[in-house]
């Protein structure tokens, strides 16, 4: 998972490369990589994601055919909603519904994870951090740090985690409370200040440190 510190240093390298007449990376790659993190969406939810998908009024994107099979509406901040709309006066000339939000070229046709992915390796690279080290981040990272951001500033605000959950396990598209409540465990894991208020609510889902050492996967 990246650190606030990696973040920074993430986003300061894709925000710096140079314009290309070659390429579109310098258009598309900030925004792109700000909705992932922004709203823990999966790169192919991300990538799937077509204009008639982002209502800039409301604020909103429409997040069709997931890995669970089911359509979603995923509200985004207005700040985003405002960075999508300049994105897409630049990068979609002449923009119809059907278009793909995020290409390389031919906005009938997505952009392919691969590219994505090697982009992703230079960014890495750029901003000093390993990525093949143990535990070194991946791209379904950034959907980590949108858990991981919410929970810890719910729980900085007093808010009950237990009815947060659910709110966010909507969010995130996940089919049941099992896949989010991983989060909580790697909340716990890696913000002690949170680990508390975690175990309070769900020590059932933390493991002690005993058990962990059993060999836990």
């Amino acid at each position: 998972m990246f650190s606030d510190e990696e973040i920074r240093r993430f986003f300061h390298a894709i925000d710096a490369q140079p314009l290309s007449e070659m390429s579109n990376r310098a258009l598309v790659d900030p925004v792109l990589f700000r909705v992932l993190y922004g709203t823990g969406l999966r790169i192919s939810e991300a990538l799937n994601l077509q204009l008639h998908d982002v209502d800039q009024e409301q604020a909103t994107l429409e997040v069709r055919d997931t890995k669970n099979r089911e359509n979603r509406i995923v509200p985004i901040t207005r700040r985003l909603a405002a960075t999508l709309e300049a994105y897409i006066a630049s990068g979609h000339s002449d923009p119809e519904p059907s278009q793909h939000l995020f290409h390389t070229g031919d906005p009938s046709k997505p952009a392919d994870k691969s590219t994505i992915y090697n982009r992703f390796r230079r960014y890495l690279a750029d901003a000093g951090i390993p990525h093949f080290a143990p535990g070194g981040p991946h791209i379904h990272s950034l959907r980590h740090g949108f858990a991981v951001a919410n929970l810890r500033r719910w729980a900085a605000n007093g808010s009950d985690l237990a009815v947060m959950l659910p709110y966010l396990s909507a969010y995130m598209g996940h089919a049941d409370l099992r896949g989010t409540q991983y989060y909580l465990r790697l909340t716990a894991d890696a913000y002690p200040e949170v680990a508390a208020r975690v175990e309070a609510r769900f020590g059932y889902v933390i493991p002690d440190p005993a058990a962990r050492q059993g060999g836990e996967q």
